[in-house]
């Protein structure tokens, strides 16, 4: 098959979970079918030759999304209250790539187009004489509830409901006019057949590198607990917050020696400066998570905001960590409370479980073992390959 993929970004440096996962599977995918990848980038970027490295085609377009900062990104969310489509969709739709896309169709002639995020299905919704699939890494409407759900502020709520509303509505639209699509879990699945229950969904769950993520059984811990996640993500941002702020108070009143090391990229300053909270340490990033998650008792996720899978749970579990998490968190997963992983959301319940592992070496292992067989029973980026694979050759076949 020839495919184009359509993205915000190239999926390099795997420095995040959607280009993680974006990366993982599309070079699978190329090994055996042309694949062209256009998206925002520079012709001359790390990226753009990591990409041609793995046998991809890498489609550059010299265009940049607006950042998330300053005077006229409040500007622009201002003005969107007077667009139809969500601010996720009108801050990444440009004349330039669609000329760029355009362009791509005329040349290339794809058998299948590959929207990488939902928003860019924008680009596809006049299309009509090549299949088109839509990855949703999470569906995006309830992650949009759940900032609704967790803003206290009065007004920044009221925007966030709009955001909402017409994120749900724009989802309905795509799933309607696409011919297919993936989702992270079975939940999700489900939910996107609701839009459309006549749409060819597949589940294609978040994977993990089998040979680069591996226990360390024999490596001693100390008090250290540890959380991995992009720091510029919002729902990481209010889950560090959450922890710091309610949880951590707790565990520090059974045992004041325990430290909290979080490792992600591009933290804020307001997270930045959690790093004057004794106990707590901002690490920001790193280029090799595994010495940190290795030297942690107790891996943390307390996320109350997200959607899709998360591929930190499934990497510590790979890694034969103990991992406590929100029901949010894992929500998705094929995890059992008790057998695989420990599930906690209320603050007091999840300081309890954090200190019970604290000092339970044996259930640590117990329970990291039983993470490590797990993954590699349903996680392993070849097999989700495969799965994929199997799929796009489907909707391509499909009359």
């Amino acid at each position: 098959m020839k495919i184009l993929v359509l993205d915000e970004e190239f999926p390099f440096p795997l420095n995040t979970g959607k280009r993680i996962r974006s990366f993982n599977l599309t070079k699978r995918i190329a090994q055996r079918h042309e694949l062209h990848y256009l998206a925002y980038a520079t012709g001359n970027s790390e990226a753009f030759k990591e990409l041609e490295r793995a046998g991809i085609y890498p489609i550059a377009v010299s265009h940049h999304v607006p950042p998330k900062s300053g005077v006229l990104f409040y500007f622009r969310l201002l003005m969107n209250l007077f667009s139809k489509y969500p601010y996720i969709v009108t801050s990444h739709y440009s004349k330039i790539f669609q000329k760029h896309l355009e362009d791509a169709l005329d040349r290339i002639r794809p058998d299948l187009i590959i929207c990488e995020w939902s928003p860019y299905a924008i680009f596809g919704k006049n299309i009509t004489d090549t299949k088109i699939i839509i990855v949703a890494h999470n569906v995006e409407s309830r992650i949009w509830e759940r900032y609704y759900e967790n803003e206290p502020h009065p007004i920044k709520k009221w925007y966030i409901k709009k955001q909402m509303q017409k994120v749900a509505r724009f989802e309905h639209a795509v799933f309607n006019w696409a011919d297919g699509a993936t989702a992270v879990s079975a939940i999700e699945t489900q939910e996107i057949q609701s839009y459309n229950p006549l749409l060819n969904v597949e589940t294609v769950e978040n994977g993990v590198d089998l040979q680069y993520f591996v226990p360390d059984y024999n490596r001693r811990v100390g008090k250290e607990l540890i959380f991995v996640g992009s720091m510029n993500w919002r729902p990481n941002q209010d889950a560090i917050k959450y922890f710091v702020e309610d949880i951590f108070p707790l565990v520090l009143e059974k045992d004041n020696d325990i430290i909290a090391n979080f490792v992600g990229q591009n933290p804020p300053p307001f997270i930045e400066k959690l790093n004057d909270i004794p106990g707590i340490k901002i690490v920001g990033r790193v280029d090799d998570v595994r010495p940190y998650v290795h030297n942690g008792a107790v891996y943390i996720v307390p996320l109350r905001i997200g959607g899709g899978t998360r591929l930190k749970i499934i990497e510590a579990l790979a890694m034969g960590k103990a991992v406590v998490s929100t029901r949010v968190g894992a929500e998705g997963l094929n995890v059992t409370d008790g057998q695989d992983i420990m599930l906690a959301d209320t603050p007091e319940e999840f300081a309890d479980k954090i200190m019970v592992l604290m000092h339970d070496a044996q259930l640590r292992n117990k329970l990291g073992a039983a993470g490590r067989k797990l993954v590699e029973s349903f996680y392993g980026w070849d097999m989700l390959a495969d799965k994929l694979e199997r799929f796009l050759i489907d909707i391509v076949g499909a009359k």
